[in-house]
Formats: structure tokens, C-alpha cells, sequence
């Protein structure tokens, strides 16, 4: 851990000390509902703040306009997600609060995955706004009904990638669980498990994943969630983990196979959006955080839109 890093947990620690901020509890899921219709990227979700609670040192501020999100992002640098009402001059006060609190820390106060309609509330506001992007951390979105569709030239290595996976595994098969259930949550661990024999930890981004996703039993909503394992022959191939953001958007939160096996994520994914909330109008798979393998195997799978997520410095 860097002395940066250190310095900005140290800052995170003394705000929750403090009563600024507090750790994400079940009681704060209301007032992240009350924001619904804006949460349509995973990392403003409830489910999020909670699960990474701990790796990613996020802590919660509820106001009568807003909640505001304190913690580390995957680049490891502080910064506050903001879910708030459409007149961001309810917030100015708040803004100005926080952003004297960053300043006598020497620390810049950064809001953190701001999309391009609340980018333009924002522009509203009385303070300059130095706005940046990282196309490394934009979410990748597909249409629905299209994600599982295997006809047409373009879709003829997914077509092939998903036969020869059939072929091969014949008897593998896609079964919705819930978490709160102890076999479905060993299956899960045991994936997990295969999955951390073969790579460091440090391939975790944002930190253990599997401590993570543990949490899950704590919150999990069966009406929102949505947890699905591939099983062949009995033994637990792969899982995800998605959630119904808002009426019509899917995200999914984590993925993990067992082994490495050409097609199996794409089996996966392609029969959960089958079999999961069908009727919804998007998928968000959320970014490739620069990493190449992960960008390649996402765009291959067509996505309709790259949903910008803004970064905007705070100044005087």
C-alpha cells in the first residue's frame, strides 16, 4: 500500500469518526431507492456500496437532497459518488461542506462516475467543474434481446464459440440459486476457490472479490438479484451475479469460471439473459478497466452503446 493510499484510508477513517460519513448499513438501501431511476451504472447501487464496503473503504452521507459515497475507486485515488435531484443547487452547500473538509486534508475533492445528464446539472452549479474521462472505466451496453441472438455473419464466432461449447458439455446447464442458500453459496466458493488457485490477487482490482461477494447473503433481494450457475454433471462450472437497476436495464456485478474453458462465460451470460428478467431493454456489463483481454472479449459481443462515467474536480 502506497503512503498515498494510506493517507487518503487515514482521511476516509478520521470523516467516519467523525459522523461525516458512516459504513453502509441495510437501513440507507431506502434512501438509495428514493434515486432508482438514476442508478443506471452498477457502482451507484446500494448492492455496490455495500458489497465493497470494506475493500474499497466506502462509507455513506445521507442528506435531504443526496447521498454522497466516500472511497477509493479502482485507480486506488479517494473520490465521492453523488446520487441527488434534478436542481444540483440543492447540493451547492453540501458540495461546498465537503469540499472545505478536502481542502484542509490537502486532498481534491473528485466526484466520481457522473453521467453525462448529471454532468450537465452539474455544470449548473457556482464552483468550476474540471471534467475528465477514463474510456477504460465506460460501461459497455447491449441491447437485450439481441445479447443472447446468435443469427447473422457478425455473430458467427459467438455462434461457433457457444455450439462448440454445447458440444463439448453437453450436459452443462444454467441454474438460477439464491445466495442465502448453503449449497448454492458452496457451489459458488467452490468456483470462487478454483478460480483464486490460478490467479494473484492482485488480478482483483477492487480488492477480494470473494470477501465480497460473501456479503451478498446479507442483502440479497430475489425480487432484484440475480445469481445463476452453470452445472455439468452435477459440479459447479461457473457462476454470475447481476441486478435489476431499473426497470429496464440488467447489471452485472461479477463472473467467475472454475476453469478455463473456451465458451463458458458466453454460455453463461447468453442463457442468463435468456432466462433472467427477459423482457428488460439493456444489459450493462460493466467496463474492462483497461485490461485487454477483457475488452476484446466485450466488444465482441456487440455492445450498443459505451456509457461514459465522468470524472469533475471541485474547485473554488
Amino acid at each position: 500500500m502506497s503512503l498515498e493510499v494510506s493517507r487518503y484510508i487515514r482521511f476516509i477513517d478520521r470523516l467516519t469518526a467523525e459522523n461525516v460519513f458512516h459504513l453502509p448499513g441495510l437501513s440507507d438501501f431506502a434512501e438509495f431507492e428514493k434515486y432508482r431511476d438514476k442508478i443506471t451504472m452498477g457502482d451507484l447501487s446500494f448492492t455496490s456500496c455495500y458489497l465493497w464496503a470494506e475493500c474499497m473503504h466506502y462509507r455513506v452521507r445521507i442528506t435531504p437532497y443526496a447521498v454522497f459515497v466516500l472511497g477509493l475507486g479502482a485507480d486506488h485515488e479517494i473520490g465521492v459518488y453523488v446520487l441527488f435531484q434534478e436542481n444540483a443547487r440543492l447540493i451547492a452547500d453540501d458540495l461546498l461542506f465537503l469540499r472545505e473538509l478536502f481542502a484542509e486534508a490537502n486532498i481534491p475533492l473528485r466526484l466520481e462516475c457522473v453521467s453525462e445528464h448529471d454532468l450537465t446539472l452539474l455544470r449548473e452549479l457556482p464552483c468550476s467543474c474540471e471534467v475528465s474521462y477514463d474510456e477504460n472505466y465506460s460501461d459497455y451496453i447491449y441491447d437485450n434481446a439481441g445479447f443472447p441472438d446468435l443469427c447473422g455473419l457478425r455473430n458467427k464466432s459467438k455462434r461457433h464459440e457457444y455450439n462448440r461449447f454445447a458440444r463439448l458439455h453437453p450436459d452443462a446447464v444454467l441454474v438460477p440459486g439464491h445466495f442465502r442458500d448453503d449449497p448454492v453459496r458452496r457451489d459458488c466458493e467452490a468456483v470462487f476457490d478454483s478460480w483464486c488457485a490460478r490467479h494473484s490477487c492482485a488480478e482483483c482490482r477492487f480488492g477480494c472479490e470473494k470477501k465480497a461477494f460473501g456479503r451478498l447473503k446479507d442483502i440479497e433481494m430475489p425480487e432484484r438479484h440475480l445469481l445463476g450457475i452453470v452445472y455439468e454433471k452435477g459440479q459447479p462450472l461457473s457462476f454470475g451475479f447481476g441486478e435489476l437497476l431499473t426497470e429496464n436495464c440488467v447489471f452485472f456485478h461479477m463472473q467467475k469460471n472454475a476453469d478455463s474453458i473456451d465458451g463458458l462465460s458466453y454460455f453463461l451470460h447468453c442463457n442468463m439473459a435468456k432466462q433472467m428478467h427477459p423482457d428488460v431493454q439493456f444489459i450493462n456489463w460493466g467496463e474492462d478497466m483497461g485490461l485487454e483481454g477483457i475488452r476484446r472479449n466485450k466488444s465482441r459481443y456487440h455492445p450498443v452503446e459505451w456509457r461514459k462515467k465522468y470524472s469533475v474536480l471541485i474547485r473554488a
